[in-house]
């Protein structure tokens, strides 16, 4: 994992296949406090799940964004998982005044505000790494946002980002170990293979290739999947010569020529930086590559996920930039339904809670998605 220029502490530079993830300190148990020079500040430390955060009543004394976000009146004070985990506000409100709004001389509803536009900074900058500085434009996508805390602050990031649409999953709050459990079974190896693609004989690249998808395959049959149940995706690393870190290069199927992956390596250094180098200028090959997918008999999924009913409250009061306390309208995503309703308003599930501020919208698809239309009218959270 290569961290970002952006992110201090994400991590090491490892010459190792890995997940490609950009981490960020901002869950809901991070704390947020005030340095030596009074600057606030978000994570990286937590409070983890014990003691938690102030308002789990486990002895943690320091504020999180879940303090935060229970304090503006997001999170039902009822508690969470169906209320079974119950919540102290006056505890996170005492402990913001305290160590946030004090200090620096604000009301606690702006100090808690603060700190939560002070986190969704930190995540955008995450998604600036794996989208603007790789050469793709955020507001050609849709956000997808899942975790416990990840739908409250979607469209406050979405609008900022110039995304216009945001997707909250079934079952968000639990998205990560569902996806582990419904995964495809995926095979991944690489050949190191350093050469100029100028000079390089073609027949060397595809006999790795080859041999990269025959050892993928071997594995798949050995894991179960005939081989009308097995797909291959193979990609090249390369670099100008003379630069000190490659870029991965997706490759069609089939025979490929050095030409093929010179060019197709100019066009991907394009999108990432901006340029590309004239022709005359020499691409180093430095590995290749291969990924082998099992492809399931059925799927794993259902076409739909129907949401689950729970009891929620019909509205509490909640807090908004320009406009204060409001009573705000809370339903569960089942009683969201397919008709789509505009915010501010709060769907609350088990797992998760799912913020629509004043100006978006969102409505529930046909797979059982939440679909928030955030819109350039939305403001802030």
């Amino acid at each position: 994992m290569a961290g970002s220029r952006l992110l201090v502490g994400a991590g090491y530079m490892l010459k190792l296949p890995a997940i490609d993830l950009a981490e960020v300190g901002a869950g809901g148990g991070s704390i947020c406090r005030l340095d030596e020079g009074g600057a606030p500040k978000v994570g990286p430390r937590s409070a983890g799940a014990d003691p938690g955060p102030v308002c789990y009543g486990r002895g943690g004394v320091q504020p999180t964004i879940t303090d935060c976000n229970l304090v503006l009146g997001y999170l039902d004070p009822a508690g969470l998982v169906g209320g079974a985990l119950k919540l102290d506000r006056d505890a996170a409100a005492a402990a913001i005044a305290r160590d946030l709004a004090g200090p620096l001389g604000l009301p606690v509803e702006e100090a808690a505000y603060g700190m939560l536009r002070l986190a969704a900074a930190t995540m955008m900058r995450a998604i600036r790494a794996v989208s603007v500085e790789r050469g793709r434009d955020p507001r050609k996508f849709a956000l997808l946002a899942f975790g416990g805390n990840g739908p409250l602050f979607a469209a406050g990031i979405a609008r900022e980002l110039g995304i216009e649409r945001v997707l909250v999953p079934p079952l968000p709050g639990v998205f990560s170990a569902f996806g582990l459990l419904v995964a495809d079974t995926e095979h991944h190896a690489s050949r190191s293979l350093r050469a100029r693609l100028d000079a390089v004989d073609p027949a060397r690249i595809d006999a790795v290739l080859q041999a990269l998808a025959e050892a993928g395959s071997a594995q798949l049959s050995r894991d179960g999947f005939a081989p009308g149940r097995q797909s291959f995706r193979r990609s090249a690393q390369a670099r100008y010569l003379g630069q000190s870190s490659e870029i991965d290069v997706p490759l069609p199927d089939g025979p490929v020529s050095p030409a093929r992956i010179a060019a197709l390596f100019g066009a991907q250094h394009e999108q990432i930086y901006g340029f590309r180098a004239p022709p005359e200028e020499p691409v180093e090959l430095i590995g290749l590559s291969g990924m082998a997918r099992g492809l399931p008999e059925r799927p794993r999924l259902p076409d739909r996920i129907p949401p689950i009913a729970a009891v929620v409250p019909s509205a509490r009061l909640a807090w908004f930039p320009g406009d204060g306390w409001i009573d705000t309208p809370v339903v569960d995503r089942a009683g969201l339904g397919s008709t789509t309703r505009d915010g501010p308003f709060i769907v609350q599930e088990y797992d998760a809670t799912c913020l629509v501020p004043r100006g978006a919208s969102a409505r529930l698809d046909e797979f059982g998605n939440v679909v928030m239309n955030v819109g350039a009218g939305a403001q802030g959270r």
